[in-house]
């Protein structure tokens, strides 16, 4: 059997917590913005990829949720998996419709944040998945329970992924690098943090990871060499710190954040550190009125990234 081996609340910004000045926003932002916006193209730095739909063996959606996070990822085998769904439910119907998806195989909502969990909603009212990953959490939020009564009644077969653990989807192997064993007890640093690898290609998921997470990671010895990264939390200071980048060396970088969030996603010294390593950085929306969904290709060998 193909399968496991092995709120919605409103957050004030990091600049609002440690009460900086508002001319520090501003400029802040402002740095941000210039960096977003040498980002909207598909930087040249892609490896050479299969042509389209000719020997593909992975194909990955980072998918324009705007502020929030989706990504489909699809074997060669023409299974699907789905990580996250964004806040909007009528998003995330909109943007796999259009993307052709018929079937879903299985679902991943890596922590209860309403911006990675809201539109799974939608999904298991549109799909009959035959997996659901997903880590209790002792939240009150009206989403959260909404969506465990959703997944419940799925009839899916529920797993509960920690570190060490696989997820198989066709003749794709999906490693969980995060939470640990146990859980922290909070939700980013207990988000489910997966490495996708095809041949020898590696593209590292995320979720809301912060530094906590990062560095238990790397103690763990299970953070390597990857090609792609899906920067944690929405390009957040909080996250993406020199020693995990150094463990990386992420040659792309896709940061999943709505243009013009209240939270200044990503924020500047994430965007600067990226760029010292090298890393030619991808944005998922920098326009609302046009889907930007992000594609990456890959035969196993070499990948290529389109929109």
């Amino acid at each position: 059997m193909q399968g496991f081996m092995g709120r919605a609340e409103t957050r004030p910004s990091w600049d609002d917590i440690n009460g900086r000045p508002s001319v520090r926003i501003f400029l802040g932002a402002l740095a941000a913005a210039m960096l977003i916006a040498s980002c909207q193209g598909i930087p040249p730095r892609s490896h050479r990829g299969p042509p389209a739909g000719v020997g593909a063996r992975l194909v990955v959606h980072f998918i324009d949720v705007g502020q929030g996070d989706a990504t489909l990822i699809t074997a060669s085998t023409g299974e699907r998996l789905l990580i996250d769904g964004g806040r909007s439910r009528s998003l995330i119907r909109e943007r796999l419709r259009a993307l052709g998806v018929a079937n879903l195989d299985a679902v991943v909502a890596t922590h209860a944040d309403a911006d990675h969990l809201a539109g799974l909603l939608e999904v298991l009212d549109m799909y009959r998945v035959k997996r659901i990953y997903y880590h209790a959490e002792l939240r009150t939020t009206v989403t959260y329970h909404n969506f465990v009564r959703a997944a419940q009644a799925e009839r899916a077969q529920i797993i509960d992924p920690r570190r060490g653990d696989q997820i198989i989807l066709g003749d794709l192997v999906l490693a969980v690098l995060n939470p640990a064993p146990v859980l922290r007890g909070e939700s980013n640093a207990d988000s489910i943090v997966l490495r996708l690898s095809c041949g020898t290609i590696d593209v590292l998921l995320m979720a809301d990871a912060e530094a906590p997470s990062e560095q238990d990671m790397l103690a763990a010895g299970v953070v390597g060499d990857v090609e792609v990264l899906k920067v944690g939390h929405h390009g957040s200071r909080t996250g993406t710190t020199q020693p995990f980048l150094a463990a990386t060396t992420p040659e792309h970088a896709v940061i999943s954040a709505g243009v013009g969030n209240s939270y200044g996603h990503p924020h500047p010294e994430v965007m600067r550190a990226l760029q010292r390593i090298g890393a030619a950085i991808v944005m998922t929306d920098t326009d609302h009125s046009i889907d930007e969904t992000v594609r990456l290709e890959s035969d196993c060998v070499s990948y290529s990234l389109s929109r």
